[in-house]
């Protein structure tokens, strides 16, 4: 790539499916991010999962190898916090990433359905019936309800896991409400991880069809879907809007794209 133009100004990156299954590294992964860098692409990341902020992000995939700073990671309950305002009174059902972008925002965690103004869904692994019903009061009550994102699943490391839409879908059979998205496939994840690139030509790398290729198609970005997460290869071959890319691997894809352009 010596001397060549990079075809992209940046290129943004899924997290789970793409570099990593649960806590380990996808094979190429760590070498595929540094050679998009080499070539002088901007490189970010923007993650659905909700769980960990973005300096817990930044730790994992450090231990995992990839050299990645917390503001190269855009993550889905950062983009939920910016839909409250601050003072919002806030029913969390998620984990620490959700609780922290919350308080971060200049809001208030709550737990009584009728002193709360949101309730903000994510991926919680400790969900209990109580919590739904909690929520489900709240949301009677007229507080806004906000997911962090609506994935139905994830790839954790022995296989696929029910995701934080399960919770959100679950809140929304209760009480015949509807909830607003942040997370991908909606555009403020996609906007904001752009803003912090170089501008010109941009392409999305994901594993899911439904939310990292359908959104950002739906900006006019280039895609790139892998196939090492939720979207299988007979699924990639139906896929509508179809990825401008399809590989094996995020190594495979990031190889290819360089050769291509060398």
């Amino acid at each position: 790539m010596a001397g060549s133009a990079p075809a992209y100004a940046g290129v943004v990156i899924d997290l789970d499916g793409v570099c990593y299954r649960g806590d380990a590294a996808i094979d190429g992964s760590r070498a595929a991010v540094t050679a998009l860098r080499d070539a002088g692409i901007g490189v970010m990341f923007a993650t659905n999962n909700a769980t960990r902020t973005p300096e817990q992000s930044a730790d994992k995939l450090a231990h995992l190898g990839f050299d990645v700073a917390p503001d190269d990671i855009m993550t889905s309950a950062v983009a939920a916090a910016a839909l409250l305002e601050p003072g919002d009174r806030c029913m969390v059902i998620g984990m620490h990433g959700l609780r922290a972008a919350v308080t971060d925002r200049g809001c208030e965690l709550a737990d009584d359905p009728a002193q709360t103004d949101v309730v903000l869904t994510g991926l919680d692994r400790d969900l209990t019936y109580d919590k739904l019903v909690r929520g489900t009061r709240a949301l009677l009550a007229g507080a806004r309800f906000v997911a962090s994102n609506a994935d139905r699943s994830f790839p954790d490391a022995d296989g696929i896991s029910p995701g934080a839409g399960v919770i959100m879908v679950a809140l929304e059979t209760a009480t015949g409400r509807a909830a607003q998205v942040a997370g991908k496939p909606e555009p403020t994840l996609f906007e904001t991880a752009a803003s912090r690139l170089p501008d010109g030509r941009l392409l999305m790398i994901g594993d899911r069809v439904e939310t990292d290729i359908a959104g950002a198609a739906a900006l006019g970005w280039d895609t790139g879907l892998v196939l090492t997460g939720i979207t299988g290869a007979d699924q990639a071959r139906d896929a509508d809007p179809a990825p401008t890319y399809v590989a094996d691997d995020l190594a495979a894809l990031v190889r290819d794209l360089l050769d291509s352009h060398a």
